[in-house]
């Protein structure tokens, strides 16, 4: 295999090394796609899959389409052919999808889509009268069926406006919280809680297993901040912000000193002007990028103490974004990029490119922090981009 090595030119201010994604970049244009990581994940499994079919024919015949683990994605690429963005539709040419092989691929796709549609909701009916919901995890497969993927999918359709309401309409009957307003992790937290309940056979919360006293006290602690959605679910089964909640830990023996982290993230912030660091980054010897992820995760899953959620808020409102991490974090360079003195690079121009092209399904403060993005007007006029 050929040496990649890293663009040739200037040092762009950087004491004579390449910005990380523009190395990434040289060794993946798509490392960072605009559309989902999944998507870019199933696309190279199918070209690889093809690969190895048309290795093993000696070069034959085989259609990508005869590949039976990848066929119903294959189905949706086409279908929803007209809604991809055109360096998608580069993409499927490479495996062998263009426009008028998705148009020839429309026709038998009602009598086919129908019998997928049912048993997937077959499925799901299946595991919501085992579990009593749908909260299943990505990795979930049921009877050989990847319910998981497939339930992901349709969120990611419907948070798009792209799911139809008589598909989201039979998803709701089998689970009125299949597609929660907030983090699917702590609607899985709260199913656990659910169980344990039914368990103890009805008891009150402070009977709950010790594995569940803390996921609750932070609930309570967070309480103002909830979704009024959350707060409903949480009150049905008896907890309230002052619901006695089994006992208290004892007193600790040791002392353990507190964590520098927010130390740490509050130098960052004062330097950089947000939270939205590589994961691998350090920050005077602490590692900083791993720390935030976790506090990320904790937050997704409901963990995560009010006291650190609020000091982590105040320096970046933005910390924890609802859209995927990737994307905010390349934000953050666009932003600093025009607030700077060189040219916007190339990676960055096409970035911009594909938000005014995907503007109708970006979340709405995506569009206005875009919008409002500093100096907006003074780098249109130097590097000369509408």
């Amino acid at each position: 295999m050929a040496e990649r090595t890293a663009p040739q030119g200037g040092d762009h201010g950087t004491g004579g090394r390449w910005p990380v994604s523009t190395l990434l970049a040289a060794l993946d244009p798509w490392w960072s796609p605009t559309w989902s990581l999944e998507w870019q994940r199933n696309w190279n499994r199918v070209r690889k899959r093809s690969e190895s079919a048309c290795a093993a024919s000696d070069g034959g015949s085989t259609s990508i389409a005869d590949l039976e683990e990848e066929r119903h994605w294959l189905r949706r690429q086409c279908a929803d052919y007209g809604t991809l963005h055109p360096e998608q539709h580069h993409l499927l040419a490479r495996i062998g999808i263009t426009a008028e092989t998705a148009r020839a691929a429309q026709p038998p796709a009602p009598s086919t889509e129908p019998d997928l549609l049912d048993t997937a909701l077959a499925h799901a009916r299946t595991y919501a009268d085992r579990y009593g919901h749908i909260a299943a995890p990505t990795s979930t497969i049921l009877n050989g069926f990847r319910l998981g993927k497939w339930l992901a999918w349709q969120r990611r359709r419907a948070h798009q406006g792209r799911l139809s309401s008589a598909r989201a309409k039979a998803l709701a009957m089998i689970d009125p919280w299949w597609n929660p307003a907030w983090p699917l992790q702590w609607q899985q937290a709260y199913h656990r809680l659910c169980t344990a309940a039914a368990g103890a056979d009805g008891v009150t919360p402070t009977n709950h297993p010790r594995g569940l006293y803390r996921w609750i006290r932070v609930q309570q602690e967070s309480w103002e901040h909830l979704h009024p959605g959350q707060q409903d679910l949480l009150t049905a089964l008896g907890i309230t912000p002052h619901t006695p909640v089994g006992e208290r830990p004892a007193p600790a023996t040791r002392s353990y000193p507190v964590s520098p982290g927010l130390d740490h993230a509050r130098a960052y912030a004062v330097q950089h002007g947000h939270l939205t660091p590589d994961k691998h980054t350090r920050q005077d010897g602490f590692p900083l990028g791993t720390w935030l992820s976790r506090q990320r995760r904790n937050a997704r899953a409901g963990t995560l103490s009010a006291t650190t959620a609020a000091a982590l808020a105040s320096l970046d409102p933005w910390w924890n974004p609802p859209w995927p991490y990737t994307w905010h974090r390349t934000y953050q360079q666009y932003r600093t990029a025009i607030n700077g003195s060189t040219p916007l690079p190339d990676a960055l121009h096409r970035w911009i490119a594909q938000q005014r092209a995907r503007w109708h399904t970006l979340h709405p403060h995506q569009q206005h922090l875009l919008t409002h993005s500093a100096d907006s007007t003074d780098h249109s006029t130097r590097s000369g981009t509408p």
